[in-house]
């Protein structure tokens, strides 16, 4: 790999970027449908519901994939068929002062940090907004901003040009770049995997109280109900799983790049060309599996948590105002007549039903279905 000549490295590269691009055009219908459709019609999004940030950034990161791909194709027709001079394809392809290879340079380093931003923003809405929680990933995410500025000062500055990617000057900022995003990654992912299995675990505690339980036994209890299907249970469970197989396949492929950068091997071109075009597939991957609703039941299973603490301490509050809704969780209200127990014994003061959302629909407890 140590001998992997400029000329190959760059027309592999121009193949793999070429080949995660088809996937993520497939996974930016998915990603555009989640930020401009809502509900089961799928009717158009009004401009209040739309997250116009993220609507942003994937048009970003759409448009610099597109780029590039568009540029890496025809910086290898100009090297191997237009160029006349002297050296050759290796000539053209080496000089690291040409537009080209600058634009794309800045290409990769605004790509990775638009879907950097991306992931702690979402870890950031995950966790109720809460900035504690994204310092260590955020204090990385400006480490890395910092490398990217210094990798592209250092390419436009040197005072020769006939250089790779590999060389002593520019190599030691693209290793520390990698690097950094790579252990951001790693924390951040870890964060939101972390956060949706411990609401997961919240949910199925519900499940498996039954169809029909009563927050008091005797015959004076005050009922909740909780409604499941095989479809629905394992909801959080999927976007676990689709967030770690995404988080891990890029945090890979930054690994490997940072491999073959230290290993000063031009494996560095193909692979790095792939990460970046990754780098929205990841994106795509995450909005289409974390809907605003998902946001809002994330927000809300803090509040609940924190009602259920000051709950537990005996203090009282009133069921016309107190909202559980971290599950979508409403107050009961008895029917003339019905006496409410004081379980205080059990440490719970408020009696509710609950309402599980899911990513297609919302099932409550009388088993109607809602879209989004």
């Amino acid at each position: 790999m140590l001998d992997f000549p400029i000329t190959e490295a760059q027309l592999t590269g121009n193949f793999c970027e070429t080949l995660v691009y088809g996937i993520y055009l497939v996974t930016c219908i998915s990603c555009f449908k989640a930020l401009l459709m809502i509900g089961k019609e799928e009717r158009w999004r009004k401009p209040n519901e739309i997250r116009w940030i993220m609507v942003v950034v994937a048009f970003l990161l759409f448009w610099i994939s597109t780029f590039d791909v568009a540029n890496g194709l025809y910086h290898n027709i100009r090297a191997f068929v237009q160029y006349k001079g002297p050296g050759g394809a290796t000539q053209d392809l080496t000089n690291i002062h040409d537009w080209v290879n600058v634009a794309r340079s800045f290409d990769q380093t605004i790509a990775m940090t638009l879907g950097d931003f991306v992931l702690i923003y979402r870890c950031w809405i995950v966790y109720s907004k809460r900035w504690l929680v994204v310092i260590p990933s955020f204090i990385l995410y400006l480490a890395g901003i910092a490398m990217a500025i210094k990798l592209m000062i250092v390419e436009i500055t040197l005072s020769y040009s006939n250089i790779t990617l590999n060389s002593g000057e520019i190599r030691p900022w693209w290793s520390a770049f990698f690097a950094i995003t790579m252990a951001q990654n790693v924390i951040t992912t870890a964060l939101l995997i972390w956060r949706i299995w411990k609401v997961e675990r919240e949910n199925s505690k519900f499940r498996r109280s039954g169809p029909t339980s009563g927050i008091s036994s005797g015959p004076n209890s005050i009922p909740y109900s909780v409604q499941s299907t095989p479809s629905s249970q394992p909801a959080l469970r999927r976007v676990i799983r689709v967030v770690a197989e995404s988080g891990a396949a890029y945090t890979l492929l930054v690994f490997m790049t940072f491999v073959v950068s230290v290993c000063n091997s031009n494996a560095l071109y193909p692979l790095s060309d792939a990460t970046l075009v990754a780098t929205g597939v990841c994106f795509n991957v995450i909005i289409a599996r974390c809907s605003p609703r998902r946001d809002q039941e994330f927000t809300q299973y803090d509040t609940q948590m924190r009602s259920h603490m000051e709950l537990g301490t005996g203090q009282s509050h009133s069921l016309n105002t107190l909202r559980l809704s971290g599950h979508g969780m409403k107050p009961y209200e008895p029917s003339h007549g019905t006496k409410v127990r004081n379980p205080s014994d059990e440490g719970i003061q408020v009696a509710f039903k609950t309402e599980v959302h899911y990513d297609s629909q919302s099932i409550n407890s009388r088993g109607e279905q809602r879209p989004w």
